[in-house]
């Protein structure tokens, strides 16, 4: 360590002068510190960019510019060392609040909170002393230049490599000992479980760091020069990848499935050429390929494509490839039941409480559920869903799964749903809520009716959505003579909002002669100088009914219904 030079950086002192007006610098960087802190992160690089290329007139001032904007990008890195040697695995590192709850450690996965927790247990029991010189002298690096060029510098380059030897010469020595492995298990799960906690919600217990991840990342550490190469050049070959014109009746996914499967047999042969550790099948690295594109990249469709047909006749429930989808699906169906149980938990629904779903509940739950159904799709594709080892689990968690949609999700769904078709003169406080679940809840019942789990109760509850919903809408079409047409025609457009999560229309619900939605279709299309695109669906679904009645016979409304079709022609030739 002592051949890395030390740069440090000297301050101006107080009473140096900084520009016109006389301010001192320690003001005037005080004053910069103010500015830079309202600058976004993601601009910051930007404005060092063109602080440094003009051409300034005043060079101290523009020094303490440029200082504050280091200083501040910098400051929100604090964990330096930890930085550097987590770079070594960047292209595995995911963050995955999904694969937090598999019920173990997912094959060939590197979750960046695991990761965290591995180096804090490094830096305690590997090489404290190493990561606390190269912690001092990364601060000392990072004083004038940013730390993204700072971690790419030679100096810093050679500092992970040192991190990197003495992490795998402990690791390879820590195998032989069980009490000091044990030890350094439980302070790199106590690490990543904290920052688990503090990434995603309800979280009840997370895949442990285990012997085998530690061994995968024993792994990478001793093979990392050939490695990251091959993985940067097949993340850029997967995100690349682009279709061709297709021509005739070929399915375009189905033809960037193939695509991509040729792809993951090439990358399995490259890995397999890269020397004897990579060639046992029975081994994590032989197939690291097909897994970094299921658990970096999340292609499901290509990872069971190249299991049927490149996995060969050994592919069992122990096999890595299968254990990795298991892990996946299990970890879907675990985080569907937790943030369910943890959302409605406290929702006393039946007594006039409102659903509250924050925009991280919602794209949490919407992605499990997205993920269920994949890898569900993947382990039918398998078999492994009509096995007779593997099928009873499946079908258990499975049935776990419709238990939550049935009992806890659609009766607390029911109750709102009544409230916010029946709010005539306001939107219920959770109504995009209840649009955000009626949507989520029927994508669900398709996917557990796909895996021959339809719910009776989905199709009541359908039902019974459907016919309040014709009688709310009818209602709704009853405009009192104090009403204004601006209210009824939003309470229609729930109704109608409320009804496309499910799939349905209302066009069927709309009468012409309606006299209070006659009333509310003349005042839009006489007087509202601005119509939305949903307002005029409801207007379009009128004036096509009153066409057909016209068309059907001639009664005594006729002179009104002449009159709507003219207005409504009018205005569409001037839209």
């Amino acid at each position: 360590m002592s051949s890395t030079p030390t740069v440090t950086t000297s301050l101006p002192s107080a009473g140096s002068q900084a520009g016109a007006g006389g301010m001192d610098s320690s003001a005037f960087r005080r004053q910069m510190d103010e500015v830079v802190s309202r600058i976004p992160m993601h601009a910051i690089r930007s404005v060092l960019d063109a602080v440094e290329g003009a051409a300034s007139p005043n060079g101290e001032r523009a020094r303490h510019l440029r200082d504050a904007l280091v200083e501040h990008f910098n400051r929100l890195r604090p964990m330096k060392a930890r930085r550097l040697f987590t770079s070594l695995f960047e292209p595995f590192l995911v963050d995955d609040p999904i694969l937090y709850r598999s019920p173990e450690s997912v094959p060939a996965l590197i979750q960046r909170v695991d990761m965290g927790g591995i180096w804090a247990a490094l830096a305690c029991y590997a090489f404290p002393g190493l990561a606390a010189e190269v912690q001092s002298r990364l601060d000392a690096m990072a004083r004038e230049s940013m730390l993204d060029a700072v971690l790419s510098s030679p100096d810093a380059m050679v500092m992970r490599e040192l991190m990197r030897k003495e992490a795998l010469d402990f690791l390879y020595a820590m195998a032989g000992d069980r009490k000091l492995t044990d030890r350094f298990l439980a302070m790199a799960n106590d690490e990543a479980l904290h920052d688990a906690g503090l990434r995603t919600q309800y979280l009840g217990r997370k895949a442990s760091v285990d012997g085998d991840l530690l061994g995968f990342v024993r792994a990478l550490l001793e093979h990392n020069d050939v490695l990251v190469p091959l993985t940067e050049r097949m993340r850029r070959d997967i995100d690349e990848m682009r279709l061709g014109d297709t021509q005739g009746p070929s399915d375009p996914r189905s033809a960037e499935v193939d695509c991509q499967s040729a792809l993951m047999v090439g990358f399995v042969r490259r890995v397999r050429d890269l020397g004897l550790p990579f060639r046992d099948q029975s081994q994590l690295l032989a197939w690291f390929a097909p897994l970094y594109g299921l658990n970096v990249k999340r292609r499901y469709d290509v990872f069971l494509r190249h299991v049927r047909e490149h996995g060969g006749p050994a592919v069992r429930e122990s096999h890595p490839l299968l254990r990795a989808l298991l892990c996946h699906f299990h970890a879907a169906c675990t985080t569907i039941r937790e943030v369910v149980n943890g959302m409605f938990g406290d929702m006393d629904i039946q007594d006039g409480g409102v659903l509250s779903a924050p925009a991280p509940t919602r794209a949490l739950l919407g992605e499990a559920v997205e993920r269920f159904d994949r890898a569900l799709t993947a382990l039918s594709g398998t078999g492994f869903l009509a096995s007779r080892s593997t099928g009873p689990a499946l079908r258990a968690e499975l049935a776990a799964v419709s238990r939550d949609l049935t009992g806890t999700v659609m009766p607390a769904l029911a109750a709102r749903l009544q409230a916010a078709m029946n709010a005539r003169h306001a939107p219920v406080p959770d109504h995009e809520d209840i649009v955000w679940l009626l949507e989520l809840v029927w994508r669900w019942g398709r996917y557990l009716g796909n895996a021959g789990y339809a719910n009776p109760e989905l199709k009541s509850l359908r039902l019974y959505a459907v016919e309040t919903g014709r009688l709310a809408f009818l209602q709704a079409m009853k405009a009192e003579p104090h009403e204004k047409p601006a209210h009824r025609m939003a309470h229609l457009l729930r109704i109608r909002r409320l009804m496309a999560a499910m799939g349905e229309t209302v066009e069927g619900w709309i009468s012409p002669v309606s006299q209070g939605l006659h009333r509310v279709v003349h005042c839009y299309l006489e007087a509202v100088d601005e119509i939305a695109g949903d307002e005029w669906a409801v207007i379009d679904a009128f004036v096509g009914s009153v066409r057909s009645e016209l068309s059907r016979s001639r009664n005594w409304q006729s002179a009104d219904f002449v009159d709507i079709l003219r207005l409504h022609e009018g205005r569409r030739r001037g839209e």
